[in-house]
């Protein structure tokens, strides 16, 4: 509790009456007696009336005339009774508007307890009745008696803790807090929003002024609030938009490649789409991409609906991987598989014409239909044949592919999208004919041996499974046991029972070339 002290009461200057003094003549003896005994009880009077006011005064400790507490007249009165006067005019009834002054109208009418001012009205009242009560109380009484003045103060108290209360809540109401400047995707771009100033009470300036000016606040029931504007931390964010450009101008794509088909697509994620997943954070302003979940997987299907019919996505990534890759503007790759799909058999159709006709060994038509034999098959029987991806067993290698075409009875090499080289072949007879399909390049071996022929198979390329564990494949002009090499001057015509025969130099060279993976076509 701080005490801001009024001023102290004027003090009374007492003026001094003047005594005159009898003159000596020619008047009678008792005539002169008679006058100094007037005189002398003109003289008496005052003091006798002085006297009888000091003693009424001192026996009901009335306020002496003439005592105001500021501006209002406490004369006459008991303590109480001023005591009463000041704590309903000054504690009970003050009102003070606090405003600030660039805003008048916009203020707060207070109650001056609210403020944390409180006036000790028994401490004023005491200090009200100690006036004229001094070590001379007849020049006192005589001052107070001929209309003396004797103004005193309120005693005073300020409570911070009060006032602070006070000012928390109002602050409450009047605080604004600062807008840092912002970047806002809408309307189809990204906007920067500039940073906006707040305002904030300033409680330890009001207070300060509460205090130092304490009476004069009660007096004028008015005081100053003190409002400061706050700034925002950061004003500006238009560089920002050319940071995000650059991460939507980015390209992030999906690639992937159909073996079968041998055709290579790619898309692209809409730009409005990469705006849509733009962040910026609100700590640093680090422009990022964050791939949503809920888009990623329709995006990704309307993509794969573009493959049309019959097609998919195999070996997509997972979302994680769109994020990390996408995220530094990269590419992903995925594969498209076929689909299986249903036969329906014909008259007079086999087992084994349906395999030769849709390059698809028969056991793979068998797994696919549980019970099937080539012995049990009919007409109108609806078949499932599997999807061509399953001969397509490992990774596939996208830049190269070899092209068959059985009835040219060439061999033709890409690589890159580039001819290589092309070779003349033969191929198998028609009572074991080669098949035509999509196959791959599954194994090598420097010089397999076939039992069934008792013969050598130089640079051997296994690409499908005619059954399981019998490999058809590609390989050099092959070697009987008794070291005769067979069908050297049947290049260009089918030869062999099934494989893909080529001379020496052109199987050595394509075996180095042809890695695990690489697609083999095969038409007729």
């Amino acid at each position: 509790m701080q005490e801001a002290q009024a001023m102290p009461g004027r003090k009374t200057h007492y003026q001094k009456i003047p005594t005159g003094t009898a003159s000596v003549g020619s008047k009678p003896r008792y005539s002169a007696a008679i006058g100094v005994a007037l005189g002398a009880l003109i003289f008496l009077i005052p003091l006798i009336l002085i006297s009888l006011t000091v003693v009424l005064f001192e026996v009901n400790q009335w306020n002496l005339p003439g005592v105001a507490v500021y501006d209002q007249s406490v004369a006459w009165m008991e303590p109480g009774e001023t005591e009463a006067l000041v704590e309903k005019s000054w504690n009970e009834g003050r009102q003070i508007y606090l405003s600030t002054p660039e805003n008048p109208d916009a203020g707060f009418w207070l109650s001056s307890t609210e403020l944390g001012y409180w006036v000790d009205s028994e401490a004023t009242a005491q200090n009200a009745a100690a006036v004229g009560r001094s070590a001379e109380p007849f020049k006192d009484v005589q001052g107070a008696l001929q209309g003396e003045a004797q103004i005193i103060l309120p005693v005073l108290y300020f409570d911070e803790t009060i006032a602070r209360q006070t000012l928390d809540t109002i602050a409450q109401e009047l605080d604004i807090p600062a807008e840092n400047a912002s970047v806002v995707y809408r309307d189809g771009s990204w906007q920067a929003l500039p940073g906006v100033a707040g305002q904030r009470v300033n409680i330890k300036a009001t207070l300060e002024g509460l205090f130092s000016n304490a009476f004069t606040n009660l007096v004028s029931e008015s005081a100053i609030l003190v409002i400061e504007p706050v700034q925002p931390e950061v004003v500006d964010l238009t560089p920002i938009l050319d940071e995000i450009e650059a991460v939507v101008s980015q390209e992030r794509t999906l690639h992937a490649y159909d073996p079968i088909l041998d055709e290579a697509l790619t898309w692209s994620v809409p730009e409005d789409l990469k705006r849509d997943w733009v962040t910026v954070d609100p700590e640093n302003f680090e422009v990022n991409l964050k791939i949503l979940d809920e888009d990623l997987d329709p995006l990704i299907q309307s993509w794969e609906a573009d493959l049309g019919e019959g097609r998919e996505f195999t070996k997509l990534p997972e979302h994680d991987a769109f994020q990390d890759v996408w995220k530094k503007g990269g590419t992903l790759q995925a594969e498209i598989r076929h689909t299986e799909t249903a036969y329906q058999v014909g008259v007079g159709e086999s087992l084994w014409g349906i395999s030769l006709k849709l390059g698809m060994p028969m056991w793979h038509i068998m797994d696919a239909n549980p019970g099937l034999t080539a012995n049990n098959i009919t007409a109108g029987m609806n078949l499932t044949i599997t999807s061509k991806n399953v001969l397509l067993p490992l990774p596939v290698v996208e830049n190269k592919r070899i092209v068959i075409d059985i009835s040219e009875q060439r061999m033709t090499v890409y690589e890159d999208g580039q001819l290589r080289n092309t070779h003349v072949i033969s191929t198998g007879v028609s009572d074991s004919p080669t098949m035509a399909g999509i196959f791959q390049i599954q194994t090598h071996e420097i010089n397999a041996y076939a039992s069934n022929w008792d013969l050598y198979m130089p640079h051997f390329m296994g690409i499908y499974e005619a059954w399981p564990g019998f490999m058809n494949g590609i390989h050099g002009l092959p070697l009987l046991s008794n070291g005769h090499r067979l069908w050297a001057s049947s290049l260009g015509t089918p030869a062999s029972y099934g494989c893909i025969i080529l001379d020496l130099g052109a199987a050595e060279d394509l075996y180095t070339w042809a890695d695990p993976g690489v697609v083999v076509e095969i038409t007729r």
